[in-house]
């Protein structure tokens, strides 16, 4: 397992946490087993494998395999319990794998060879190969405490390696739900704590045999990786026929077009799910002047745009702007609110959601953020690069206000290539199947 990823996805744990839970059920594989829990034996089996085989080697400490289990156990409640809390605060956990990162570093710039050895192998691979597994078999590793099986509580008196064993429990936890999620099915954690204590038991006796042979487990995986090809077939199938439909509804809304084949007018008729206003369309915004601010909320484009499309918005409502920010239609609305908070938007930014993605057909060409000045008569400009952009801008807004309506003359795409996207700008989310487990 790469260091790097040691402390992956610990920023998104948090707070402290109370240890008590139900005496597990016994898994076991048998007859009985379905194949859900096969998978999850299996994924069990192959995170085990890596990481009590090659953190060891990374870190010189074998990890605990109780603390592991309780950090499975922890993040897994998590995700179904929203009042269950973890046993180490995010800060703490971010400093054990920053310790644990450092230490692996110097254990690996000691396998580095000095120019002197260097010279003596020269350029034979292999022997320069067999010296640097020399040192690394020659630097020490310490032993765990063996397992008892009882559940882990951590306190500040927790050894540091107890504390970076649940560290990577939770990261298995955190793998075993999100693969889960791909699959769309809960996948029993018993059975993948099952597979993750029979192969560390493997990795310390080479003998001991796993309740599903190699071979079996090779099917499991084989299964499970033609259902995903399965379910990403089927989803890019749902969202051709998705964007078909869009097109189809967007094609009388278009009307005459500009040069570079956008729409001449902004027609207020294309639907959009009200967030902080009510409606079912843009028509409540027609016949003013208008400043447009299309985002999505997973952009960071858009995060570092929106306090300044703010700033814009409250400098120039007095003078009778309105402004109205377009959500893609890639985002949910959970989503869409918490970038509203964070970017401390208030009732001078109207927002609505591109639910139906009819608007960003029409006016986007899938980049975000775009940011629009539109005049009374529905006449628009476009601003794509909103960074270099945003001076101008605000002199357009500024004569607009004055009655001085913006112009656009777009240029058409060249005909032996595509119309390029403007940068600096980030791909508006789209309703893409989730990746297939590794």
């Amino acid at each position: 397992m790469n260091m790097k990823k040691i402390a992956l996805g610990a920023a998104a744990l948090a707070l402290v946490a109370c240890n008590e839970q139900a005496a597990p059920k016994k898994a076991a594989i048998d007859a009985n087993t379905t194949d859900d829990q096969k998978f999850a034996y299996m994924l069990g089996a192959q995170f085990g494998g890596q990481n009590f085989t090659i953190l060891p080697r990374q870190v010189g400490e074998e990890l605990n395999e109780d603390a592991v289990i309780q950090g499975i156990r922890d993040n897994v409640k998590l995700t179904k319990d929203t009042s269950a809390k973890l046993q180490m605060i995010n800060d703490s956990l971010d400093a054990v794998g920053r310790r644990f990162t450092m230490i692996s570093r110097q254990r690996a710039e000691a396998t580095r060879l000095d120019s002197a050895t260097r010279a003596t192998l020269g350029d034979d691979q292999e022997k320069i190969r067999a010296h640097i597994d020399s040192i690394i078999n020659s630097q020490p590793i310490h032993k765990a405490e063996p397992s008892t099986g009882a559940a882990v509580t951590i306190t500040d008196a927790t050894s540091e390696n107890t504390k970076f064993s649940y560290l990577i429990g939770l990261q298995m936890g955190n793998q075993l739900v999100s693969i889960g999620n791909q699959f769309e099915v809960e996948l029993d954690q018993e059975y993948f704590i099952l597979g993750i204590k029979e192969s560390a038991a493997k990795v310390a006796d080479s003998t001991f045999a796993l309740q599903l042979p190699d071979d079996s487990l090779q099917a499991v995986g084989q299964r499970y990786q033609q259902k995903m090809q399965d379910k990403r077939q089927a989803a890019m199938k749902k969202q051709q026929e998705e964007m078909e439909k869009v097109k189809a509804a967007v094609a009388e809304l278009r009307g005459d077009t500009l040069a570079n084949g956008m729409p001449k007018l902004m027609n207020f008729k294309v639907p959009a799910t009200g967030i902080t206003v009510k409606g079912e369309n843009l028509e409540a915004f027609a016949g003013k002047p208008l400043l447009m601010f299309y985002f999505s909320a997973t952009c960071g484009h858009c995060a570092h745009a929106a306090p300044q499309i703010l700033e814009i918005a409250k400098e120039f409502a007095p003078a009778g702007l309105t402004t109205l920010a377009v959500a893609s239609g890639g985002n949910q609305k959970v989503g869409i609110r918490k970038f509203m908070d964070n970017a401390k938007w208030d009732e001078t930014i109207s927002v609505v959601w591109d639910e139906s993605r009819e608007f960003g057909e029409l006016y986007s060409d899938g980049y975000v953020p775009k940011v629009y000045v539109v005049n009374p008569d529905g006449t628009y400009k476009q601003y794509a690069a909103f960074e270099n952009d945003k001076e101008a801008m605000k002199l357009d807004i500024q004569a607009l206000l004055k009655g001085t309506n913006v112009v656009w003359n777009p240029e058409a795409p060249k005909a032996d290539e595509p119309a390029a996207p403007a940068a600096p700008a980030a791909p508006a989310p789209a309703a893409a199947p989730a990746p297939a487990a590794k």
